[in-house]
């Protein structure tokens, strides 16, 4: 099974490879996806299920070495991690579960001090080229193995690179 997340580059931190797209603080994203098997043919979801969860991360410098590949240094892990109900909007839903089509949507309220008691971090330009907020969303999919018929969860992560506009 793989994830085509529309607008995606590929990017490798600390030796996962993942999908990442650039956002904006401030802006809400829909993002298109669809899940296709090994030779690229769509994948029937129906009965899939889909979560989704944040994790909060700072990089001492992020570099663009090309159009595909992305340089990060220095990533921590932020704490205390921001309240999820900042950013409850997030959501990941299938339109056409049948093809494996869906659209993964990133709230405005990713970043921009929201939330309590720990709200989302505030990217200004004062830290928007020395200190990079990298938010990796994680979407969980549970579906039915036709084996065993025990449930099967797998997480995909997505990084999200917050800039200041």
């Amino acid at each position: 099974m793989s994830l085509l997340l529309n607008g995606s580059k590929t990017i490798t931190i600390a030796g996962t490879v993942m999908q990442c797209i650039e956002i904006y603080t401030g802006e809400a994203y829909t993002f298109p996806f669809n899940f296709t098997d090994s030779v690229g043919d769509p994948l029937d979801c129906t009965g899939w299920t889909l979560g989704t969860s944040a994790k909060y991360y700072t990089a001492d410098t992020i570099t663009y070495t090309s159009d595909i590949e992305i340089d990060i240094g220095n990533l921590t892990l932020d704490s205390p991690q921001p309240t999820a109900s900042a950013y409850s909007a997030l959501t990941a839903t299938f339109t056409t579960a049948s093809s494996g089509i869906g659209y993964l949507y990133i709230p405005a309220t990713l970043t921009g001090g929201t939330g309590s008691p720990n709200p989302t971090p505030i990217i200004s330009l004062a830290n928007s080229s020395a200190n990079t907020n990298i938010v990796v969303v994680t979407m969980s999919v549970t579906r039915t193995d036709a084996l065993s018929g025990l449930s099967n969860i797998s997480k995909e992560p997505i990084g999200m690179i917050v800039r200041y506009q």
